[in-house]
């Protein structure tokens, strides 16, 4: 018992690392829930990212870093990637690339056809893209440092701030869209947006949040095992609600992935019916009861305003112009591959490609579909690494399937990280949550989730390792 004792302080030891990610993260969520360059906040928590990322960079070493080779050098690309398309070129270069025909008689009518340019056909925004990956790499670099008890730690923490966001949510709902309670001046007016300044966004946390959420609830132990256990379900069926609340389409198919990823756990921790006492149940009751005491608020709240089932067979304007806005950009895509637009260009490259019924007032910052977005902004280079990372999220996807039900807390941790990566990267075909800094530093973590050490395919037995490799 007194080595036990004397253990838990250094079990429960605060690091440079941990203590800057947990700082970056908190940042990240109250700063960082709009996707626009302008945000005011940005000024604050960029500098802390920054500050964070030298911290990452000082305290990293060289087995850490191969312990997460490929989410260190995914990332280490991408912002590579990014940095060259904002590096100037000799006009000769820059005006033989596919797509700048314009940019160059605009060039020449001012006088500048001798100027050297990027390779993005809208700088400013091409700088902004680079800064705002300074908070998904802080994120890589200081949680490839995390043991497996600190990563846990990590997961309450992004609870924690789900259920600050749900909270929010639930106080702008009640106050009938109160403007002082949401925190960007650009929003969905009159929705539960939480901390961030669009709905969708919103159902994407919430949805990323439920499988994290499974696991803690699930490793519980000891006499407060049932009442975590209820505690966490109603905390699941408030997400679940606030997702409907939202108006949020993607949330109701998301729902269902974020249950389907979550019973991987159930199954995982299910227990044989010997092993279940008479005295269990009378915990459960009261437990039970005071969840759907703490729901009765949530419930009269989200079925009241619970849009995304009524917006599946309705359907609006902006939708319709969705599906427009595809179509145009998959016909003009090709003018400017194999190098893409230049990164962030898409708002004046779709301005040139417009179609005329579209033309308005309100103008598209994105395609709401990131994944071509990323295609026409970065061209064949976008291809390559989209096509690494689907390849080896389905490696580690059928590696840790396999091992179903899982029992190490390394394998658990995978599952979730690669639970959190489905659900925002299918969410970026119809919309761009990465694009968030709150939700890009979330998939940073699930990226580094996935390839959690001890949860590879190496550690696996002999015959299933056979399998997977015949993949």
């Amino acid at each position: 018992m007194r080595s036990s004792r004397k253990s838990r302080p250094a079990r429960y030891a605060l690091s440079l690392p941990f203590v800057a990610l947990c700082v970056l993260l908190v940042c990240a969520f109250l700063l960082g829930g709009g996707s626009r360059g302008d945000i005011l906040s940005l000024v604050v928590l960029r500098p802390v990212a920054i500050v964070c990322l030298a911290v990452g960079i000082a305290s990293v070493t060289r087995d850490q870093i191969a312990e997460h080779r490929f989410v260190v050098l995914m990332m280490a690309a991408i912002v590579a990637v990014i940095g060259l398309h904002l590096v100037p070129l000799p006009h000769a270069i820059w005006s033989a690339l596919p797509g700048r025909e314009l940019a160059v008689e605009a060039g020449a009518l001012v006088g500048l056809d001798d100027a050297w340019r990027p390779l993005t056909l809208s700088p400013h925004r091409g700088w902004n893209a680079f800064y705002a990956m300074s908070v998904p790499a802080a994120v890589v670099l200081l949680a490839i440092q995390l043991d497996k008890e600190q990563h846990l730690r990590i997961l309450y923490l992004v609870i924690g701030l789900a259920c600050l966001s749900a909270m929010l949510a639930v106080a702008q709902a009640a106050s009938g869209g109160n403007e002082a309670l949401y925190p960007y001046r650009i929003t969905n007016d009159g929705y539960p947006v939480g901390l961030f300044a669009n709905r969708n966004h919103q159902a994407a946390l919430l949805c990323a949040a439920i499988p994290p959420l499974a696991l803690l609830a699930l490793r519980a132990k000891g006499p407060s095992r049932a009442l975590v256990h209820s505690v966490a379900v109603a905390t699941a069926v408030a997400f679940v609600l606030l997702t409907l609340a939202t108006g949020s389409r993607g949330g109701l198919v998301f729902l269902v992935v974020a249950a389907l990823a979550s019973a991987g756990f159930i199954r995982a921790h299910e227990k044989p019916p010997a092993r279940r006492g008479a005295r269990s149940l009378k915990p459960v009751y009261v437990a039970g009861a005071i969840g759907v005491v703490a729901l009765a608020g949530f419930l009269a709240i989200a079925f009241s305003q619970a849009e995304a089932v009524d917006r599946v067979a309705t359907g609006d304007v902006a939708e319709e112009y969705r599906l427009v806005v595809w179509q145009s950009v998959a016909g003009f895509l090709g003018q400017y591959l194999p190098f893409g637009s230049g990164v962030g260009s898409f708002v004046e490259v779709f301005q040139v490609h417009e179609p005329r019924e579209m033309l308005g007032f309100a103008y598209w910052n994105h395609v709401h579909n990131d994944w071509l977005e990323w295609v026409l902004e970065f061209g064949f280079v976008a291809v390559v690494l989209l096509g690494l990372s689907i390849v080896v999220l389905v490696r580690r996807t059928r590696a840790i399937w396999v091992r179903l039900p899982l029992k190490r807390g390394a394998h658990q941790l995978a599952w979730t990280g690669v639970a959190v990566l489905f659900i925002l990267g299918l969410w970026s075909l119809v919309d761009y949550p990465l694009r968030v800094p709150s939700l890009a530093a979330l998939a940073a973590l699930g990226a580094v989730w996935m390839g959690a050490p001890g949860s590879a395919a190496a550690d696996m037995p002999a015959e299933s390792r056979r399998k997977v490799s015949g993949m």
